[in-house]
């Protein structure tokens, strides 16, 4: 049982060597500092609850409620407490160290603590006793840490596209997401970075509290922001929020599209850039520092078994699964074969050369949208793709054509016959892009079962080639 408050004197009381300061997410998220002191059995830890957290500036002043001493032996301590008891909820271990008295008179004491994260000057000072709690003021005035690194580029290392999965001691497999790429940038606020840099945190406001969910100063995740349909990745749900900034159409397509932010990297952490740490040590210290919850979760990984990581995907409808070699670094905005990425479904951005006019529910708008792909200076037809919209993304894929204007067809007589819908298709000049999702490609090089998923306006044209097809998706 933990000694009672009145045993320990924390401006007068022996003073031992360390301390620890928990992060304890119970009612509401705070930090417990806690420094070892002696009473009459011994070492014990002398605690205060911080419900703004312990600071790490200069000059930040916080309230410190005294709470009653802790056995020493719960130092250690990071896990969950049950519920139905005391403090509920989870907890972990935000630093720890050792410490040095600095002074203490009959109000105040200075100590200087050394951790891993924290190492500075800190003073308490006693304010008043309120309902049998002593109240104190936690601030520090000399921070001696080193400065922190530059931060990496913000962004995000990219797949290398294969046929087959395989199995390899050398690699970790996870599930591919189907969501939206996304860096998270996680200090006293949260913000949200697109794969093109753009930000997009205004349109996600369910996590705009992932830095409150990280046991650090400071970091930088990667991972993908994805929308679930009865516990299945949904792209398709997730176009509703894609392009949505006006907060009152947010707010109301939070409870309607909740999202989750699937962490799978951290590259920068404490004031530390980590991109050239192994993936294997950058992977650790992700699953040290999440504390999940619904709204960040740590994508599940396996090592060695991607053929059965694969199997598994495709049974349940997945996009695919991520090879990523565990000796690898970080290499912002870099292709890279040491991660691999192998699809259940393909993707490929397409040029838009024509449309067809819809009919029965779709009379109005649009039908499909025709595709092609450059070969050379050439253009050859792959197909039509009239599924994956809404009404949204029709709306918009109209709207985008009709200003284009009709130019002649970009095809032959032989392929408009080959297909009845293209002798009616409005042929437009070739500036959009869309990107398609398909699950094979035939011995025509046709598209087998395509579906629409957006436009792509950071794309030329002109970079929509053949070549997309050299993975293998036959």
């Amino acid at each position: 049982m933990a000694a009672a408050l009145e045993d320990v004197d924390p401006l007068t009381a022996p003073t031992g060597p360390s301390f620890v300061i928990h992060q304890h997410y119970a009612t509401n998220l705070h930090h417990d500092l806690r420094l070892e002191m002696l009473n009459e059995a011994g070492p014990v830890l002398v605690s205060w609850a911080v419900p703004k957290g312990v600071p790490s500036h200069p000059d930040t002043k916080v309230l410190a409620v005294r709470t009653e001493d802790h056995p020493i032996e719960y130092g250690s301590f990071s896990g969950s407490i049950p519920d139905n008891n005391y403090g509920a909820g989870e907890v972990r271990i935000f630093d720890a160290g050792t410490y040095e008295m600095d002074e203490r008179d009959r109000k105040k004491i200075s100590f200087r603590l050394q951790g891993s994260r924290l190492d500075g000057l800190y003073h308490l000072i006693k304010t008043k006793f309120t309902e049998g709690r002593e109240s104190w003021l936690l601030f520090m005035t000399d921070d001696h840490r080193p400065p922190p690194e530059p931060q990496p580029r913000l962004e995000p290392m990219l797949a290398t596209l294969v046929s087959d999965s395989f199995d390899d001691p050398a690699f970790q497999f996870e599930p591919k997401w189907d969501g939206i790429r996304a860096l998270a940038v996680c200090r006293e606020e949260t913000s949200l970075f697109s794969r093109l840099g753009n930000e997009v945190t205004d349109g996600y406001p369910e996590l705009h509290a992932l830095h409150r969910r990280l046991v650090a100063t400071n970091a930088i995740l990667d991972g993908e922001i994805v929308a679930f349909d009865k516990g299945t990745p949904s792209f398709q749900k997730l176009q509703q929020r894609m392009h949505v900034r006006d907060r009152k159409q947010v707010e109301q397509l939070m409870k309607t599209v909740p999202v989750v932010f699937m962490a799978f990297d951290i590259i920068y952490l404490d004031g530390r850039d980590l991109t050239t740490l192994t993936l294997e040590k950058r992977r650790a210290l992700l699953e040290e520092v999440a504390v999940v919850d619904d709204h960040l979760q740590v994508s599940p990984a396996i090592r060695s078994d991607g053929v059965a990581l694969f199997e598994a995907a495709k049974a349940q409808d997945l996009e695919g699964i991520v090879a990523k070699r565990l000796t690898s670094t970080y290499r912002p905005g870099a292709r890279s074969k040491d991660w691999l990425k192998i699809k259940t479904v393909f993707d490929l951005d397409a040029v838009v050369v024509g449309w067809t006019e819809g009919t029965g529910s779709r009379q109005g708008t649009i039908g499909s949208l025709v595709l092609a792909l450059y070969k050379g200076d050439e253009l050859v037809y792959v197909g039509n793709v009239g599924t994956g919209f809404n009404q949204r993304s029709l709306d918009d894929a109209l709207r985008r054509l009709k200003v284009l204007g009709e130019v002649p067809a970009p095809f032959g007589s032989q392929v408009i016959k080959s297909r009845p819908e293209l002798r009616k298709a409005r042929w437009v000049p070739p500036t959009l892009v869309a990107k398609v999702e398909y699950r094979q490609l035939t011995d025509a090089e046709r598209l087998r079962a395509p579906a629409f998923i957006e436009f792509r306006d950071d794309k030329r044209p002109q970079d929509c080639t053949m070549d997309q097809f050299a993975a293998g998706s036959r």
